[in-house]
């Protein structure tokens, strides 16, 4: 089964167009959607009701204050593990143009400047035997349209400073967090771990996730991503400042082999 969780703040305007394009593009994939509403002040929580409601596969997962974009992935993953376990499907596959598929997560922004139309390429990976798919910006063909050069440079520079302290064959892009994870990883992440597997409370939170489940992976692979953030409806809310604190406190706990002793950063 693909799970394809969501966390949304505020994304009111570009959630429909996203939901609709998802279930184009997924119509041949058994596919559920877990939309995490993270405490929106704006129609988002209505939005998420009425899709679920009126989709089976759509469901809603809410709080009810702003927790930050780590705190609303763990939420994810934590309905995805459970609702996995209790359909009794951690060890059923289902056919899809005659492969098994295997349960997997794949993660992607709500604001619509993801294209949906990765998702089959994620999804084939993890199929064709890859643990752990990166959707990136970096790959040959990957592109990047609209964002301003200070998030340009954030980006290429975090990617550059990961790399040197701790390598992951294959991977260029280490703050993108459109990618798919065998659903295995994540759970073994969770044991090792604990529910609150994203301890960063900003967009650092990103690469923290990828550097505690990559060891977990037999196989990292990344396909190319075009990101279009031009069509992003309303301001970023990345914390800039706070991004580059949270990357600072990961090289820290890289050095230390500590996961848990570091007082994180407000979004």
């Amino acid at each position: 089964m693909l799970y394809i969780v969501l966390p949304a703040y505020n994304e009111a305007a570009a959630l429909p167009s996203l939901l609709e394009d998802i279930e184009q593009n997924c119509a041949p994939i058994p596919h559920q959607i877990v939309v995490v509403n993270d405490g929106s002040t704006d129609r988002t929580l209505e939005v998420v009701h009425k899709y679920s409601t009126t989709h089976q596969n759509v469901h809603e997962v809410n709080h009810d204050q702003n927790q930050g974009l780590g705190a609303a992935l763990n939420s994810g993953f934590q309905y995805v593990l459970n609702y996995n376990q209790n359909q009794g499907n951690l060890s059923k596959n289902f056919d899809y143009r005659e492969q098994e598929a295997p349960d997997m997560v794949i993660t992607m922004d709500a604001d619509n400047t993801q294209p949906a139309d990765c998702i089959p390429l994620l999804y084939e990976e993890i199929c064709s035997g890859v643990d752990l798919v990166i959707a990136s910006r970096y790959a040959k063909g990957g592109e990047q349209h609209g964002l301003s050069l200070g998030r340009r440079v954030l980006s290429w520079g975090a990617g550059k400073v990961m790399h040197y302290f701790v390598p992951i064959p294959g991977v260029r892009d280490y703050s993108c967090g459109y990618r798919a994870y065998r659903l295995s990883i994540l759970a073994e992440g969770t044991r090792l771990y604990g529910p609150n597997i994203i301890k960063s409370r900003n967009f650092s939170g990103m690469v923290e996730l990828l550097l505690k489940v990559a060891p977990l992976a037999e196989r990292v692979t990344e396909v190319p991503l075009k990101l279009h953030y031009e069509l992003k409806k309303g301001a970023s809310k990345m914390r800039i400042g706070a991004t580059i604190w949270g990357y600072v406190q990961l090289i820290y706990q890289i050095k230390r082999k500590r996961w848990s002793t570091v007082e994180w950063a407000e979004e």
